[in-house]
């Protein structure tokens, strides 16, 4: 019998991504979560590979903001690249310490995506596998954006899966989470996280109602013919991913994230928790 083992599906992945042709056309958009946080997640990279990948970023690609990367796309400006739109998950503390004085110094610009409830003191974290650690302060995200070389985008109120909640519930996290975020950073908030990159048509439809555009998972790069603002996908960075971003950012789809946001998509819808729900 074929061995049919996580660890063999990956290898044939592996060997499948090294097949497709790199493009230049289009934009690739960057997550990271954590920054050498020392904890047992998966998204949680060495300090200095995570150095390193944005000097290499900052030599390779354009990195531009993702309000930008939306116009390009819109007026047909994808054929300058690789273009590179950087992003970040879930607003841990971790995020000023580690991976900011790296994004000022090189003066990239990057979009962080905050969960409102978590930096309030409200909601649970965000990332079982990063119990303990603390989430930002509001004087640290004005600190970051007043520059302009950081946005924020909201990451919902609570980071529950939002295609499970009626439309009471999804005004806060929508709505409430991005007049939180403008009252308390005086900046509009133009961008949204489906939390987990989980969505679905009546969700979107939401989403659309409130943010110009929104991120989801998958790993394909974006172009002018494929732009779908309230879909944008995007690729997880992830310790056991390739150390040079050259292959990721040319790649017209990472083909394991690809893959396993189809398989978070057809898991059964899990409603929120008592914790998140408040």
């Amino acid at each position: 019998m074929a061995d049919s083992s996580p660890l063999t599906l990956r290898r044939v992945v592996h060997q499948l991504q090294r097949l497709l042709p790199a493009r230049r056309r289009g934009v690739t958009i960057l997550t990271y979560h954590l920054v050498g946080a020392g904890t047992r997640s998966p998204v949680d990279l060495p300090a200095d590979r995570f150095a390193a990948q944005m000097e290499e970023l900052h030599r390779i690609a354009a990195v531009v903001p993702l309000a930008e990367a939306v116009r390009r796309l819109r007026e047909g400006g994808d054929d300058e690249g690789p273009l590179v739109v950087l992003t970040f998950d879930d607003a841990y503390e971790n995020f000023y310490r580690a991976a900011w004085p790296v994004l000022a110094e090189l003066g990239l610009p990057a979009t962080l995506f905050v969960p409102v409830g978590f930096v309030e003191g409200e909601a649970v974290a965000p990332m079982p596998l990063a119990a303990g650690l603390a989430p930002l302060t509001w004087p640290q995200l004005a600190e970051m954006t007043a520059g302009g070389h950081l946005a924020v985008g909201s990451h919902g109120w609570s980071h529950a899966d939002l295609r499970t909640l009626d439309a009471l519930a999804l005004e806060r996290e929508l709505g409430a989470s991005r007049r939180r975020l403008e009252d308390r950073l005086g900046a509009g908030v133009e961008a949204f996280c489906y939390p987990r990159g989980l969505w679905d048509r009546r969700l979107e439809r939401h989403v659309g109602e409130r943010y110009s555009f929104a991120t989801v998972g998958g790993g394909q790069r974006t172009t002018t013919r494929t732009l779908r603002p309230l879909r944008l996908p995007r690729t997880p960075l992830r310790r056991d991913m390739p150390a040079t971003m050259a292959p990721v950012v040319t790649a017209p789809v990472w083909l394991e994230e690809w893959l396993a946001d189809r398989v978070r998509r057809l898991r059964p819808q899990r409603a929120a928790s008592p914790a998140e729900a408040r």
